[in-house]
C-alpha cells in the first residue's frame, strides 16, 4: 500500500481548540471548583453546629471558592453546578459560627467557671450545685427567664 501524496490532514475546528484525536481534557475547572465549594459548604455548615472554629474557617474558604468557580464560569462560558449552593451554604455556617463566637466570647466567664467548677466536682450533689450557681448567671445575662437553663442546660 502507498500513500498518496497531498496535504497534511488539518485538525478539525473545535471549540477547546485541541486537536483531532486528543481526548477531552476533562471536566471544566470552573465545574470542579463549583462542586468544591459545595462541599466546604456543607461541612462548613455542619462543623458550625458542633465544632465552630473549623466551620468559621470552612465558611469563609466556602465563600472564596464559590466566587472564584462562579467568575471563571462567567468568564469561560462554563457552568460551574454547586458553585451557588456552596456559596449559600459557607454563608448560613459562617453565621451560625460567628453567632456561636460571640455567645462564647460574651458569655465567657460564666462557661469558663462552670466548667471549672464541673471538673472538680465528685459527686452529682457537687453538679448540681455547680448548676445552681452558674445557671441564674447565664441566665442573668442573657436576659432568660428563671429556670429556662434547667431545660436546656444539659447542651453545655
Amino acid at each position: 500500500m502507498s500513500e498518496q501524496p497531498g496535504p497534511p490532514a488539518q485538525p478539525e475546528d473545535r471549540p477547546d481548540g485541541r486537536p483531532a484525536g486528543r481526548p477531552p481534557a476533562g471536566p471544566p475547572k470552573s465545574r470542579q471548583t463549583g462542586w468544591r465549594a459545595l462541599w466546604l459548604g456543607g461541612i462548613a455548615l455542619l462543623t458550625a453546629v458542633f465544632f465552630y472554629p473549623l466551620g468559621l474557617v470552612l465558611g469563609v474558604a466556602a465563600l472564596v471558592v464559590g466566587i472564584r468557580a462562579r467568575r471563571a464560569a462567567r468568564r469561560g462560558g462554563d457552568p460551574a453546578p454547586g458553585a451557588v449552593p456552596g456559596i449559600v451554604l459557607g454563608s448560613i455556617g459562617l453565621v451560625f459560627s460567628v453567632l456561636s463566637v460571640s455567645l462564647t466570647m460574651f458569655l465567657w466567664s460564666e462557661l469558663s467557671g462552670y466548667q471549672n467548677c464541673l471538673s472538680t466536682s465528685n459527686t452529682g450533689t457537687d453538679k448540681q450545685a455547680c448548676r445552681d450557681e452558674y445557671y441564674p448567671k447565664i441566665e442573668d445575662k442573657l436576659g432568660l427567664p428563671r429556670g429556662s437553663m434547667d431545660q436546656y442546660g444539659d447542651l453545655l
